[in-house]
């Protein structure tokens, strides 16, 4: 039975799954992506180059969006099989759509479930598990799901997450003039808009700590991107901010500014500014 919280987390999603790869459309998400994607081809592809065979567990999939760029990433290397775990039917709705057009289904099964609670896959099984942008956030007890995708993972396996950024909730709250949500930041929670859920937020030590207590070994928190953040108009599915536009909509500007923060994401010193942490561990 699905309880109070999750009903809040699928309502939020079922409205938002048949526009929600719009966010491709927008330049600085374009530009995050662009960023992340370099990041895993060194973080969490590179490490399995000498594999011929991988499987991936995408526990948070959503519309698939991060499944399919991975799969484009290693096609050309690997033997592979992914599946998809979302708790919203209508984000996977979306995903089925773009496996099947894509000729995917032999590679990429979809499955309807919680984070939280992955018994009916195996153990010591997976490669590499991601849960890209708030899965952990979204759910509602971030070291139980931490706990589920340590026991499906190989020896060797990697997770990399991506959660709210305490440091730079403060930041976003107080630059849209939503100072009462100070309290809440510090006590662990935000939101990026007034229509969303309260989700989970951490600082960098604070989500290491937590990968670290529940068995994750060589725990790597980067931030990004770190020095071009979002408006509030660049946190909804539709629509971006002039500011965005115009410092980007230029391919030198976004070219340059894109080797800047992939040049500087894996220094320590400045992971804390990071809009996002995208969180890597080894089991």
């Amino acid at each position: 039975m699905v309880n109070s919280h999750y009903k809040d987390v699928i309502k939020y999603f079922s409205k938002k799954a048949a526009k929600y790869d719009l966010v491709d459309e927008q330049l600085y998400w374009r530009l995050s992506d662009k960023l992340l994607e370099k990041i895993i081809q060194v973080k969490l592809i590179e490490p399995f180059l000498k594999k011929k065979e991988l499987k991936v567990l995408d526990a948070g999939a959503g519309t698939g969006r991060w499944s399919l760029i991975l799969y484009n990433f290693l096609k050309k290397s690997f033997k592979l099989h992914f599946d998809l775990v979302d708790i919203t039917k209508e984000m996977l709705t979306e995903a089925e759509r773009k496996i099947r057009k894509k000729g995917l289904t032999n590679t990429m099964e979809i499955h309807l479930g919680n984070i939280e609670d992955l018994s009916d896959y195996p153990n010591d099984y997976y490669n590499i598990a991601i849960s890209f942008y708030n899965v952990l956030s979204f759910s509602e007890n971030p070291e139980r799901a931490l706990k589920e995708v340590f026991r499906k993972l190989k020896k060797g396996g990697l997770y990399a997450s991506i959660v709210a950024n305490k440091y730079h909730s403060y930041f976003f709250s107080i630059l849209n003039n939503r100072v009462n949500e100070l309290a809440d930041i510090k006590s662990g929670k935000t939101r990026y808009t007034s229509e969303m859920p309260f989700i989970h937020c951490f600082t960098p030590n604070e989500i290491r700590k937590l990968y670290q207590k529940n068995g994750f070994k060589k725990v790597e928190v980067i931030g990004f991107p770190n020095f071009v953040y979002p408006n509030i108009e660049d946190a909804r599915i539709e629509g971006q901010s002039r500011q965005s536009k115009n410092l980007l909509e230029n391919k030198k500007n976004f070219q340059k500014i894109l080797a800047t923060e992939f040049r500087e994401c894996f220094n320590q010193d400045v992971v804390g500014r990071g809009n996002v942490l995208l969180i890597i561990g080894k089991k």
